[in-house]
């Protein structure tokens, strides 16, 4: 699944930008058009301004003034980045051929979280659940179920 920043409703900052880019979420060009609305939108930051100004001849000056905009990412944590990747697929997941597989990839490269095993497919269940007296329908509905409970329960967080 590719990210779309241009689809995404949770507000980033530019630790989670930075963040993003780092771990090759989103693209420069998408760096750029959040340095782009920054700057629309009232911001007076010299450096924000000349990140919107990197094109592709001068992108090598992008990680450095997006690190001098952001700061540190020593005490960062990744949780709303795994939201609103997870809420985008999950709102996408109609036009995806595999949406619980992009979960498991989601999963994996972000540490295997604990918070989202209940709908990771090859995850044993936790509670009383018998998989084995369910069809696979049965089954990914309640995979689907889990993943929706875990966005409504996230909701409020990042919204």
């Amino acid at each position: 699944m590719n990210f779309d920043l241009n689809k995404n409703t949770i507000h980033l900052n530019w630790k989670d930008i930075l963040w993003g880019y780092r771990k090759h979420i989103i693209g420069w060009k998408d760096v750029i058009n959040y340095a782009n609305d920054m700057i629309i939108n009232g911001s007076s930051n010299q450096d924000a301004f000349e990140l919107s100004m990197v094109n592709s001849s001068t992108i090598f000056e992008l990680g450095d003034l997006l690190e001098k905009i952001a700061g540190s990412l020593e005490d960062y944590s990744n949780e709303k980045w795994l939201y609103v990747l997870l809420l985008q697929l999950y709102n996408f997941r109609y036009d995806i051929k595999d949406p619980l597989g992009e979960v498991e990839t989601i999963y994996e490269n972000f540490g295997y979280p604990e918070e989202i095993e209940s709908f990771v497919r090859y995850m044993p269940v936790s509670n009383d659940y018998d998989p084995t007296k369910h069809t696979q329908e049965e089954n990914e509905k309640r995979l689907y179920f889990n993943w929706k409970q875990y966005l409504d329960n996230k909701k409020n967080i990042w919204k």
